[in-house]
């Protein structure tokens, strides 16, 4: 009994796989960025609110509970989300070309600029009925989306390929790339808010 031939696999299949890829990867990295800073801002409106730090907000205490509240949810969420990725997302790259992976993550990342601009204009107009942490948050989104735009197609893709391809060493090589595009879309995203 013979078996039936296997068919190549397609160039279409190959680059929707490698684009699916790398589009879910900066999605995930942009989430986490999202949901640290997030984070950091709930804290810093909770502790504002208990007069522990002073930011400078003026809120009474059910709005800086509940704006603590719900922007420490979103963040949660958003790395929650970002969490749930696959699981080797990165290995799963294994069989493109670097120079491919490299071309898919910096149109990735700016893709997802993009959508994150969208948002921001979607969510600006209604943050401005609520507390000013609010604000600070949509703000947050326009940075991330900024940084997705500029420094992360210039600089994070980059040094993620060239982390990929030995240039911190083997170590490095095999699941540093992500840390390293977190790392510029962060600090991009800190600087410019």
């Amino acid at each position: 009994m013979t078996s039936p031939p296997e068919a190549a696999p397609s160039a279409a299949r190959h680059w929707l796989a490698l684009s699916w890829s790398a589009l879910g990867t900066m999605l995930d990295v942009a989430l986490i960025v999202i949901g640290s800073a997030y984070l950091g801002l709930a804290a810093a409106v909770l502790l504002d609110g208990f007069e522990l730090v002073d930011v400078g907000l003026d809120l009474s205490t059910g709005a800086m509970l509940g704006s603590s509240l719900v922007i420490g949810i979103v963040g949660g969420f958003a790395l929650g989300v970002a969490s749930e990725g696959p699981l080797g997302r990165g290995r799963r790259t294994a069989g493109f070309e670097e120079v491919h992976l490299l071309v898919a993550r910096v149109v990735s990342a700016v893709l997802v600029g993009l959508v994150l601009l969208v948002v921001h204009t979607f969510l600006g107009d209604f943050a401005l009925e609520l507390p000013l942490p609010f604000h600070t948050a949509a703000d947050i989104i326009r940075a991330t989306a900024i940084a997705g735009v500029t420094a992360v197609p210039l600089l994070g893709a980059p040094l993620s390929w060239w982390v990929r391809t030995g240039g911190f060493g083997a170590a490095m090589a095999a699941d540093g790339d992500i840390p390293v595009v977190y790392l510029i879309w962060v600090v991009a995203t800190m600087v410019i808010l």
